[in-house]
């Protein structure tokens, strides 16, 4: 959180279900198997619009076995004028009705309904943390509001921290607890979810969401919310949503992400950083130990990513790979063929800076525009990056592909690790599929274990250009280029 300044047949062959089913009612809600799939797989069309994301679960993410979808925060937020249409602006709240810059309530229930008919569910970033920036204003949707006074929905007194700090109540320690659950963050009007009454609300909007079919929330700024806090709101919805919660640890302060774990899932934040180290200094050999160690979120409640809205833009330290990036493609393959986890992709859009909102229109009050249009798709080509454009990341064929992958791999474990160095790994998915990575600058030529049975296969991210012979024994000569991926599955074989 930050604010101012043809494969999913796979799957079917293997019997895998892909789409939405009813989970038991003894499955936490971090368990994302919620989402009706053994290895669910998350897409973030960030700041997409409702009618957009129906098109898209109808013509893209449900035929690709992607389970479900992040969306923006629906509710009403600040308007876009004074802002100049920056993206923070959903999450500075002015009311919890369904008004945004995405639609209104009736083509956001058009998209929940289209998408779970696709299969797809959809799971809203539900900012519960705050309200919006202290002052005076009016909403998208009409609602005025004042400091601590947002329509009818809250008492300042009452329903508001107020800390007591530095004079204006902001967080300026990251090191105080207190600080950081109880002051204003950036001057965002900071609720007291500690409060029965606040916790009465908060549970109306996201029930609410529920009863129109929402699959799940991501929980945006929970570590600025004590964990008992979430946990309690969380305890009171009926039914059964995945739920996962934005917990930024850097690992040197004292609220930690492990706090969060009985609540529901939990952003792994180490795992971008992680994997942006290992692929872009072709330490690749150090990936075996990601999910491995003592201080990684256990892999069933793990939220896992290769970057995200924020950390695209250099926030929560940055340092981390992207869509304009050459090594972005390696990322988004061992993020999908490593079973730590639950991935999410980001689908974005190019940006100049990083309060730069959606592809729109200013002189039309900042009006986005569509992805799905009269003219076609308005994806950028790959590796079209200069303008403002929608990326649609997700649609790569490589993401596609290794989307496929990873459904057909189902709970497979890693099996016959093989290095050649530092830059060079291979390892199986049991007898299911084979990975080979190469951050080499030469080509990569090797007899490696696959794992797989006798046959001749295709490699998935080439379209078969590459066909690999494996022997009785599991073993095959392969080659993989300079900076690239061969990846092989039991249900592609060769032609």
């Amino acid at each position: 959180m930050r604010y101012p300044s043809s494969l999913a047949l796979m799957a079917m062959a293997l019997g895998l279900t892909l789409g939405l089913t009813s989970p038991t009612q003894a499955a936490p809600l971090g368990d994302a198997t919620r989402l009706g799939s053994e290895t669910p797989v998350i897409v973030h069309l960030f700041e997409w619009r409702w009618d957009d994301i129906a098109a898209e679960c109808e013509t893209h993410l449900g035929p690709a076995g992607i389970d479900a979808v992040q969306v923006s925060p629906p509710n009403e937020h600040i308007a876009l004028d004074g802002v100049d249409g920056a993206w923070w602006a959903r999450y500075q709240p002015v009311s919890y009705a369904l008004t945004s810059r995405s639609g209104d309530r009736e083509t956001f229930v058009d998209m929940v309904e289209r998408c779970q008919a696709a299969g797809v569910g959809i799971l809203v970033d539900a900012v519960i943390n705050h309200m919006a920036g202290i002052g005076e204003g009016v909403g998208i949707a009409g609602t005025r509001y004042a400091p601590f006074r947002y329509g009818d929905l809250y008492t300042r007194d009452e329903d508001f921290n107020h800390c007591g700090r530095h004079g204006d109540d902001q967080i300026r320690d990251y090191q105080d607890r207190y600080e950081v659950q109880h002051c204003h963050l950036l001057s965002l009007a900071d609720l007291a979810t500690g409060s029965e009454a606040v916790q009465a609300r908060l549970t109306d909007y996201l029930q609410g969401l529920l009863d129109l079919g929402v699959a799940g929330f991501r929980i945006d700024a929970a570590k600025h919310m004590p964990a008992e806090d979430i946990g309690a709101i969380l305890a009171r919805l009926e039914g059964h949503p995945y739920v996962f919660q934005e917990v930024i640890d850097p690992g040197h302060e004292p609220i930690k992400a492990t706090e969060y774990l009985a609540n529901a899932a939990v952003t792994e934040f180490a795992y971008p950083h992680r994997l942006a180290t290992a692929i872009a200094g072709g330490d690749l050999a150090s990936l075996a130990a990601i999910g491995q160690e003592g201080d990684w979120l256990p892999d069933e409640r793990a939220l896992v990513f290769v970057d995200n809205h924020d950390n695209q833009r250099g926030h929560v330290g940055g340092g981390v790979l992207m869509h304009r990036d050459d090594h972005y493609g390696l990322g988004l393959t061992f993020m999908l063929a490593w079973p730590y986890g639950t991935p999410k992709l980001m689908s974005s859009y190019t940006f100049e800076h990083g309060d730069q909102g959606p592809p729109s229109l200013a002189e039309e009050g900042w009006q986005t525009l569509p992805v799905h249009g009269e003219a076609g798709l308005g994806c950028l080509a790959e590796g079209a990056y200069d303008g403002h454009g929608w990326v649609c990341e997700h649609r790569w064929p490589l993401v596609t592909a290794m989307v496929g992958f990873r459904q057909a791999m189902g709970a497979a474990p890693v099996t016959h690790w093989q290095e050649a160095g530092a830059s060079r790994i291979a390892f199986a998915r049991g007898e299911r599929g084979f990975v080979a990575m190469n951050r080499d600058t030469a080509p990569w030529r090797a007899e490696l274990v696959t794992g797989l049975p006798a046959g001749d296969y295709c490699n998935l991210l080439d379209d078969c250009a590459t066909r690999v012979r494996v022997a009785e024994d599991g073993r095959a000569s392969i080659e993989v280029p300079a900076d690239a991926a061969l990846v092989l599955s039991l249900t592609h074989p060769a032609p």
